[in-house]
């Protein structure tokens, strides 16, 4: 089932406790305020709509709308940046129980002080601050969050697991994948354990741990199991794929915070819930998230190379929209470019609204998620053919020069 877009960050009133480790000028700011904590999507019929990075370059396009992001990381292809593997300062591997089951008090033991609640201001007026979650990744004091927990931040406090406050500075964030990179000051501080969604499988045993409603000063503790895999979310600021499903409870104010095995390893980034549902939440599955993160931690931001199109499945179009896109009566399958970038790297190397993409770099595409999948594969910069097949019946092989977009992308 595709999910729709829909919706945004969940207000909240926590009342005297928002802003509880902030300075009493701050508090003032931020009572009453945005837990910045969760993005809540609607589940709702199944959509024909693809949205990513260029839906805000092309306009009018009609019902669907895709285009290529960037290349697809996976657990064999990571390389670990040296503050997230040292041993000296990362959590234990934590053992299941006799019966095989996670031991939810010596996970919590492992992890919990890795965890920090997270404060921000910003100069948004009654919504004056947020809250979410972050988690320590090296022992210097750099955290992983939610980009959304940071957005449009003035200034960022964290308070840790012993309850000491800190100041916190962005690092650099990648809205397209909603993940950030703070960094406060700090020597042999607890850092987490990464693990490999690669070996997650539907059933297994999960904890999340957050900052769920702000309710206290310590973080809230949630056990549930992994209810899917390989789940999209079309959110506002794009696509969100590759993610994790779980039925422990995620609130606002979660947003950031770990989502941990049997292990104590972090599996995912808690970073949205189903508002029309119960027990359906999300986070980005942490192979996915890792390459970023390791960029993110150089003061820089991802790049994806970009193709430039908005695309529809042939076969998803009904004879009216067909005739819209004047396609040919042989054509079945394949994907028709609905829209292009204006200076994106399709439209400079002339291929045209209403053309159907047989084939990108000698693969054959009989659908967006072939042609999406096939440009996350290439690099920016690669020149590459593109074979389409044109109003009149006639097929042409077009040559492109990939360029490239700022964000790893969903």
């Amino acid at each position: 089932m595709q999910l729709t877009d829909i919706l945004n960050v969940v207000n909240h009133n926590p009342g005297s406790k928002t802003g509880r480790f902030l300075a009493g000028a701050v508090l003032g700011a931020v009572v009453g305020g945005l837990v910045a904590g969760l993005i809540v999507v609607s589940l709702g019929d199944p959509q024909r709509i693809y949205v990513t990075e260029t839906q805000e370059d092309v306009k009018g396009v009609g019902e669907a709308v895709a285009t290529a992001t960037g290349a697809e990381p996976t657990a064999t292809t990571v390389v670990l940046d040296a503050a997230i593997v040292s041993e000296e300062a990362i959590t234990p591997r934590v053992e299941m129980t006799d019966a095989g089951r996670l031991d939810v008090k010596a996970v919590l033991a492992a992890v919990a002080p890795t965890v920090v609640q997270i404060e921000i201001e910003t100069d948004d007026g009654v919504f004056g601050g947020g809250q979410g979650t972050g988690f320590i990744i090296s022992s210097d004091g750099q955290v992983v969050t939610n980009a959304h927990v940071v957005e449009n931040a003035t200034d960022i406090k964290v308070m840790l697991y012993d309850g000491s406050i800190k100041q916190a500075e962005l690092v650099e964030q990648d809205p397209t994948r909603d993940l950030a990179v703070l960094k406060i000051e700090g020597e042999d501080l607890p850092a987490a354990r990464l693990g490999s969604s690669a070996e997650v499988e539907v059933g297994d045993e999960v904890l999340a741990i957050g900052n769920a409603l702000g309710l206290g000063d310590t973080p809230t503790v949630t056990t549930g199991i992994v209810s899917a895999l390989e789940r999209e979310l079309q959110l506002s600021g794009g696509l969100l794929t590759r993610l994790i499903q779980t039925d422990a409870a995620i609130n606002p104010g979660n947003s950031g915070g770990p989502l941990v095995n049997a292990s104590g390893e972090v599996i995912g980034v808690n970073t949205a819930i189903a508002g029309n549902a119960e027990g359906i939440g999300f986070a980005i599955s942490i192979d996915h998230a890792r390459p970023v993160i390791e960029t993110l931690q150089t003061g820089e931001v991802p790049k994806r190379p970009l193709l430039g199109v908005s695309i529809i499945d042939v076969e998803d179009l009904d004879e009216t929209s067909r005739n819209q896109y004047n396609i040919s009566e042989d054509v079945e399958t394949g994907v028709v470019i609905a829209a292009l970038v204006e200076d994106g790297a399709a439209n400079a190397a002339g291929l045209k609204v209403g053309e159907v993409v047989l084939e990108f770099d000698g693969q054959d595409i009989q659908s967006v998620q072939d042609l999406v999948t096939a440009v996350r594969a290439s690099e920016i910069g690669r020149v590459v053919k593109v074979v389409v097949v044109g109003n009149d019946g006639s097929i042409r092989n077009v040559t492109v020069e990939l360029g490239f977009a700022e964000g790893a992308g969903g």
